[in-house]
């Protein structure tokens, strides 16, 4: 069916997943092209269960500080430079192309196409961004999902609603204007609704719904939270000059006092910290007897300590008064380490390997019967996470710990071999529902 396309390969697509264990998720696809691309050509008498094959890997370093999701933003990235798509010169793909990816058994084909002056994706006509955008997450859920009709149903949702409207529709849109009173940036959340299939309806003001072509509000997602200046029409807009476009008339003086103060009533960070922090409390609602919160002011600082019982180590997370609002990591992880086990590792020979890597370790005393040794260096993947979320992704993952300590390198130092091994458990000396913040109070980190 492709063979007019006049070139032919077989691609393994190697996706390294975005933590410490490099694992690698695999999916294969015969690709027919109109123009040359890198590697062998197919050959049929080929045994593609060696390593003959043509292989893209994709390593999640480079978009794991972008907006989104690190793994889709990287393999945009990888996927423009393997084809050329971004190139510009000799090495860049020409001018136009057709490109079709098919799957192994060949019970399903995605079809690509460039133009002099536009892409088209499945037969539809959409942007770069969002053609790599679909392309990326096809290929990455192709990984997990091998039925040919899933296949095409997720790409044409893919197709009919860009990336930034289907983000926007579950987080809202993000806005942003200057205060002419306090001179200070407002940045903000707008409720959003999908009314058709070409618009949507952004909620400007208390119950005061605009529409907004699907379009344009992609563009506008794409100035307001990719931070992206090429659409002078979207950017830099005041309230009244986004009622006005939007509405098609300028606001009244009483209404456009009502949408500043609204705006100013939707600040992106009091939602996202609110949302998080609902979701803190859910854990330690849904696991109570392995998850506490103890709140302590101390020298005007408010201390949020989370109390996390693993499977084998209790494990302590905080916040810091020094922490970055901007940061990986706002907040400060530590294992609670037993006087028993403090006790067999001072037993242990000077030469021992266990003792050689932990001699010298932070150890912090606590009134639990034993220390907490840290802070383990735990990153997130974003940059902007909330301090919830922090606290949330970290207390999950602890749960756990067996597999988590795996995936993170940096945390076994902390731990001594006998827990590594499986032999014992570091504890909490004091019951449980015993705890309070009694224990805290003069050890605050």
């Amino acid at each position: 069916m492709f063979d007019s396309y006049g070139h032919k390969y077989k691609y393994t697509f190697a996706i390294q997943q975005p933590d410490d264990s490099k694992t690698e998720q695999r999916t294969d696809f015969i690709i027919y092209s109109t123009y040359p691309l890198g590697g062998r050509e197919y050959n049929e008498n080929w045994d593609y269960d060696s390593n003959r094959n043509n292989v893209v890997t994709i390593i999640t370093n480079r978009g794991k500080h972008l907006k989104g999701d690190p793994v889709i933003n990287e393999m945009k990235l990888r996927i423009r430079d393997f084809f050329r798509w971004g190139s510009r010169g000799l090495r860049s793909a020409p001018n136009k192309w057709k490109i079709a990816f098919v799957t192994p058994d060949k019970n399903m084909a995605l079809m690509i196409e460039k133009g002099e002056t536009y892409y088209n994706f499945m037969g539809q006509r959409t942007k770069k961004t969002n053609m790599l955008n679909a392309l990326s997450r096809f290929i990455n859920t192709s990984c997990y999902e091998k039925d040919p009709t899933k296949l095409l149903q997720y790409v044409m949702k893919l197709i009919t609603i860009p990336e930034n409207v289907s983000y926007v529709l579950e987080n809202r849109t993000p806005y942003w204007f200057y205060d002419k009173e306090s001179r200070k940036k407002i940045e903000c959340r707008l409720n959003t609704k999908l009314i058709s299939a070409t618009s949507a309806a952004l909620e400007i003001s208390d119950g005061i719904w605009a529409p907004i072509e699907i379009d344009d509000l992609d563009i506008m997602v794409n100035h307001y939270y990719h931070e992206q200046s090429r659409s002078k029409k979207w950017s830099l807009l005041s309230p009244k000059k986004l009622w006005t476009m939007l509405m098609g008339n300028e606001p009244s003086p009483s209404q456009l006092k009502l949408m500043v103060h609204f705006l100013q009533q939707n600040r992106t960070q009091d939602i996202v910290e609110e949302r998080a922090i609902e979701l803190m409390n859910s854990l330690e609602v849904k696991y109570p007897d392995r998850i506490k919160i103890l709140n302590i002011e101390k020298d005007d600082f408010d201390y949020q300590i989370m109390l996390v019982r693993g499977k084998i180590v209790d494990w302590v997370i905080m916040n810091s008064k020094n922490a970055s609002n901007h940061g990986t990591q706002r907040v400060k992880t530590f294992a609670f380490i037993s006087n028993d086990l403090l006790e067999y590792e001072k037993n242990k020979k000077p030469d021992s390997p266990g003792f050689r890597r932990r001699n010298g370790l932070n150890n912090v005393n606590t009134g639990l019967g034993g220390v907490i040794r840290g802070p383990i260096c735990i990153d997130n993947m974003h940059r902007n996470s909330s301090l919830g979320d922090q606290y949330a992704s970290r207390a999950l993952a602890l749960l756990n710990d067996i597999i988590t300590i795996k995936l993170v390198y940096t945390i076994d130092r902390y731990l001594p071999n006998s827990v590594l091994d499986g032999k014992l458990q570091s504890r909490f000396s004091i019951k449980w529902e015993d705890i309070d913040k009694e224990h805290w109070g003069g050890y605050l980190i």
